[in-house]
């Protein structure tokens, strides 16, 4: 398998595995923050879910007024919803990463509306990073309130 290959392969692991994440949400938490300075737990699952296609858009050098109100469209309020917006987006980027001929995907690039110019397999794997990292936060909000999730929860 290609490195995008096996790129888009976890990325799409991911984000089957947040969108089992976010099944667990209970309605009484989802206005649950760490501290006053950090996400609650519905802005958190909302940010995750958005985070391929938000990130296809950036990296697409969409301007930074457009993408707030991409993301201000991309809103929901429950976990099936988290889910719907993820794997849609998820399927967006996939799309265009697939499409790209392998010398474009190497070589060429996508400046974000912030002047960060990176190749299109930098960008791809800047994603699946992003979504790790806030994934990982879910998965602390979830253990802070109670919630019965291991590392099994995560890798399986």
């Amino acid at each position: 398998m290609t490195g995008r290959g096996l790129l888009l392969a976890e990325l799409e692991k991911v984000t089957e595995n947040c969108c089992r994440l976010f099944s667990l949400v209970q309605e009484e938490h989802l206005s649950w923050r760490p501290q006053d300075n950090m996400r609650s737990l519905s802005e958190l699952a909302n940010h995750l879910a958005q985070i391929p296609a938000v990130d296809l858009h950036i990296m697409q050098g969409v301007p930074e007024p457009k993408l707030i109100e991409l993301e201000e469209n991309l809103q929901r309020a429950s976990q099936e919803q988290w889910s719907s917006v993820m794997r849609q987006g998820c399927e967006e980027l996939t799309g265009f990463m697939a499409k790209l001929s392998f010398d474009e995907f190497e070589n060429n690039s996508g400046t974000a509306y912030y002047g960060r110019t990176q190749t299109f397999v930098q960008w791809l794997l800047e994603v699946v990073t992003h979504i790790f990292h806030h994934r990982s936060q879910l998965f602390m909000y979830l253990k802070l309130n109670g919630y019965d999730v291991d590392t099994r929860t995560l890798y399986s």
